[in-house]
């Protein structure tokens, strides 16, 4: 769309947004100065053009005078401005370089190997107090089988367990050698509990009463498409913080730990 006459420019008056914000009174003095200047009794050594110079003043005034043609002129002088603005901007986006490979992260991938860490970390954990247990002579048992650790986690709006409820709740579905649970201060928490036998852990991932847990069997981590069992919550993706590591292969062992890494 074009234009032919800004009437506001006509006036020596600003266009577009600004025109459209000026008063009758503004317009009015505007045009009574330019008409003093294009009058064509100022202009008698060119009568013809200054005659047509003052029609064409005379015009863009009685246009901007009548509320509806004024408004109507707004309208398209915005118009216009909104359609050369299309235009800078796609000449503009066609002399940008494209870049010829854009990097979007596999969230997913990204959360299943914080994942994956994780749980690698706990399970140090739980052979590095083995290793203390049996300098001390507690325990002769050094061999973690992941077959039989289960990765547990749960919202901590819903409930906050701790490591004796957690080892109380899987007790039945057979003897928990060791409860350990991160202490994390986000609202998804994560622990690992390991049963006594891998048919123990497989009563508790088929189980369907412990409310608000979500159970996998940490063997499911390194395959390719793991198994969810009793699917409540989305999955731990949190780092570990402070753990916390609950022993309960003896009643005569010491009970609670806390490491700080």
């Amino acid at each position: 769309m074009d234009i032919e006459v800004d009437h506001y420019n006509a006036l020596d008056l600003p266009s577009g947004k600004e025109g459209a914000k000026l008063s009758e009174i503004d317009i009015s003095k505007a045009y009574r100065k330019k008409a003093l200047e294009l009058h064509p009794d100022k202009r008698l050594h060119d009568p013809i053009n200054a005659h047509l110079s003052f029609q064409k003043l005379k015009a863009s005034y009685d246009i901007l005078k009548d509320h509806k043609k004024r408004k109507l002129f707004d309208e398209m002088i915005q118009l216009q401005q909104q359609q050369q603005q299309q235009q800078q901007d796609s000449k503009r986006r066609k002399t940008m370089p494209v870049p010829e490979h854009i990097f979007v992260p596999d969230i997913n991938l990204a959360r299943l190997e914080e994942e994956e860490r994780t749980a690698i970390k706990l399970l140090g954990e739980i052979a590095r107090i083995r290793e203390l247990l049996l300098s001390k002579k507690v325990s002769s048992d050094m061999c973690v089988d992941k077959e039989k650790v289960l990765k547990v986690s749960w919202s901590k709006s819903s409930e906050d367990y701790t490591c004796q409820k957690l080892k109380e709740l899987f007790s039945n579905f057979g003897k928990v050698e060791h409860v350990i649970m991160s202490s994390s201060s986000k609202k998804i928490r994560y622990a690992l509990v390991e049963m006594l036998s891998i048919d123990d852990a497989a009563k508790a991932v088929a189980s369907c009463v412990l409310p608000g847990l979500l159970i996998v069997p940490l063997e499911a981590l390194n395959e390719a498409n793991p198994v969810e069992y009793n699917l409540s919550l989305p999955a731990m993706n949190h780092v570990l913080g402070q753990t916390s590591v609950c022993l309960e292969r003896h009643p005569s062992s010491i009970a609670f730990w806390e490491i700080h890494h």
